[in-house]
């Protein structure tokens, strides 16, 4: 597969403007640049969408601004890092990143988003205001063109609508409310949107999801005989599935709450109900379940195309490799909505194969612990750590097949770079050119999406911004707010179960999670964490679960140390037994992990004061 080449959505996305005709590269560029006039030619959106080619070409680059993690090496939000090392999971080492410069130290502030050093997802530059202008003059323009028919056109505005959707929910989850933009502004017109409250957010994005779903046209999935030149175009599934993932969001407490998920200054926000709900409302999470049982739904009456990647064979190594296959492969039925930035992954990719060499992306213990045994029991080292290991404990064998596709962790028998897994000081493993410079930081060092680099461009890459798992788990968190214990139950072990993990409930039968809700909910973002780990979710669950005390805590490291006290390579001798010394992480040590320092107002971002400043009605969100 490394010989071939990009064909099919991918070379469209990534080339469309060098593959108009080149007739038409004379008249117009595509993407941002659309309406800037070539020399002697006299341009205008009549000119892009006097034929069906062009206008094709031009939602294709619209689909280039939707939301990729990885994107960020062009933006530089975060300067070249991923803002899931803010949360419990991973720790930024890296130094020059912004987690090192002003979130671990706590400096971050609203002058933040105006400048150079920005947040963790920018408001004015994370792409997302381009891609709803641009979205909307396709929408506002498609009707022109003369070659092509009306199914056609109300398929590609639906598949608009869907970006438009996607695109408000990536920076709602950061910031809350916005202003609602639902037409394309001329230059002419004065931009006079205040922000909206966070109903009508939700509101407008469900009500673009909603009317993509009612459209005939587009496709629930795209056809397998389509899959290899269509694969990433959005369709009516996407959509239903979205929907779902923004309710789940929408219904948790960080906007549904009793109260205000802070009471700092300024309250502007809160009182106009721009960061939460104004109260609890029980039928939000309704909402969500009935989303989650209309795709559901849906997807039966299409023949159940959507489906978890399953084992072919039951054991290790075929779980390790459905999982892969889950969330890397393309074109499968666990993917339900993904982006392309690019066809394959490369080592010295800036985000995420190149800082991950020097600790960007530094996995801590408390992220390990999460994964459990292999027999389902939850996993506790808690009498191991620190001692001599009388019982000769190896940690690390039989644990839940996703943790060794996650990590890189001392595995006996695991490949990495050609040869057996040798963490422990003087291992073979650690001659790595990188191993000393942050890689394996705390210990523990990051697999998913770049393995061990040799292989990170084997296969064609994409992001799954939404696949069938996540889509299970968030039925199973909204069964459980609605009271349905049981069947939650049901869909998380169908998540667990795919990689041999046994029934949740029967392992862990002290947790009582047949009847105690709040247990169940927290092994589902335990499940998330694992399932999803390094796939954008755990720093959202700690936000919208308001989860302070995982924001708090301090992160650990592990050294793994040969009982015998060398540090050498195994070479022909028996395989080392280990003792494990766990240590609390203080380099670039967090300044919420000091007592007192934390607040609530570091669960959203800070408006950017010059647009505030710009008094059309955005509010400053509050304790910022």
């Amino acid at each position: 597969m490394k010989n071939k080449i990009i064909i099919g959505f991918t070379a469209l996305l990534m080339f469309g403007s060098m593959l108009l005709p080149s007739s038409c590269v004379d008249d117009f560029r595509a993407g941002d640049d659309f309406l800037e006039k070539q020399p002697g030619v006299d341009v205008n959106q009549d000119t892009v969408f006097s034929r069906a080619e062009y206008a094709r070409y031009f939602l294709w680059d619209t689909y280039l601004y939707m939301y990729h993690p990885f994107k960020n090496s062009t933006s530089l939000t975060m300067n070249s890092n991923i803002f899931e090392t803010l949360s419990d999971c991973w720790h930024s080492v890296l130094g020059w990143d912004d987690q090192a410069r002003v979130y671990y130290p706590g400096v971050y502030n609203a002058g933040n988003e105006s400048g150079w050093i920005q947040g963790r997802f920018s408001y004015l530059d994370s792409q997302v205001w381009p891609a709803v202008r641009s979205a909307w003059i396709f929408i506002e323009n498609i009707d022109k063109v003369p070659d092509m028919d009306g199914a056609e056109k109300e398929r590609l505005k639906a598949e608009a609508k869907i970006i438009i959707a996607s695109r408000y929910f990536d920076l709602m989850r950061h910031v809350g409310s916005l202003p609602i933009i639902n037409h394309a502004y001329t230059a002419d017109e004065v931009f006079e949107t205040p922000r909206a409250t966070i109903e009508e957010t939700v509101n407008f994005i469900i009500s673009l999801l909603d009317e993509a779903v009612a459209t005939s046209s587009l496709p629930w999935s795209i056809p397998d005989r389509e899959i290899e030149t269509w694969f990433g175009r959005l369709t009516k599934g996407a959509a239903l599935g979205l929907k779902a993932k923004v309710l789940l969001f929408a219904a948790s407490p960080i906007f549904n709450d009793t109260q205000a998920y802070t009471d700092e200054a300024p309250q502007t926000a809160v009182e106009l109900k721009q960061v939460w709900y104004g109260g609890k409302k029980q039928e939000l999470w309704e909402q969500c379940r009935q989303a989650c049982d209309a795709f559901f739904a849906e997807n039966a009456r299409n023949g159940d195309y959507y489906q978890l990647v399953q084992s072919t064979a039951q054991n290790e190594a075929g779980y390790m490799a459905a999982y892969r296959k889950a969330y890397w492969t393309r074109g499968n039925s666990e993917k339900i909505f993904s982006t392309i930035l690019s066809y394959r992954l490369e080592e010295w990719d800036q985000t995420i194969g190149n800082v991950s060499h020097t600790g960007a992306m530094a996995p801590t213990v408390e992220f390990m612990e999460m994964f459990p045994w292999a027999d389902g029991r939850n996993f506790d080292a808690t009498a191991i750590y620190n001692t001599d290991n009388p019982g000769d404990v190896d940690i690390f064998k039989g644990r839940d097949p996703r943790l060794y596709e996650t990590l890189l962790v001392q595995k006996e028998g695991f490949i990495w770079q050609g040869a057996p897994t040798e963490m422990w000081p003087g291992g073979k493993s650690t001659s790595a050119w990188f191993w000393g410079s942050g890689f394996t930081a705390h210990g523990l060092a990051l697999y998913k999406w770049i393995l061990d680099y040799w292989h990170i461009g084997d296969e064609p890459v994409q992001w799954p911004y939404l696949r069938m798992a996540e889509v299970h788990l968030i039925y199973a968190e909204a069964l459980a707010e609605t009271g349905d214990l049981p069947k939650a139950l049901v869909e998380v072990n169908k998540v667990r179960n795919r990689v041999g993990l046994p029934n949740i409930e029967t392992a862990n039968p002290s947790l009582g999670l047949t009847t105690n809700k709040e247990a169940l909910i927290k092994e589902i973002l335990r499940e998330r964490a694992c399932e999803l780990g390094m796939e954008d979710t755990r720093l959202h669950d700690m936000v919208r679960r308001k989860l302070a005390s995982d924001f708090t805590k301090p992160l650990h490291g592990i050294r793994i140390l040969r009982k015998d006290g060398k540090e050498e390579e195994q070479g022909s001798g028996p395989y080392p037994k280990f003792k494990y010394e766990k240590y609390e992480i203080t380099n670039y040590a967090r300044a919420w992990w000091t007592p007192g320092f934390w607040t609530n107002k570091w669960f959203l971002s800070a408006m950017p004061v010059t647009e505030i400043n710009k008094d059309y009605g955005l509010t400053q969100n509050p304790g910022w």
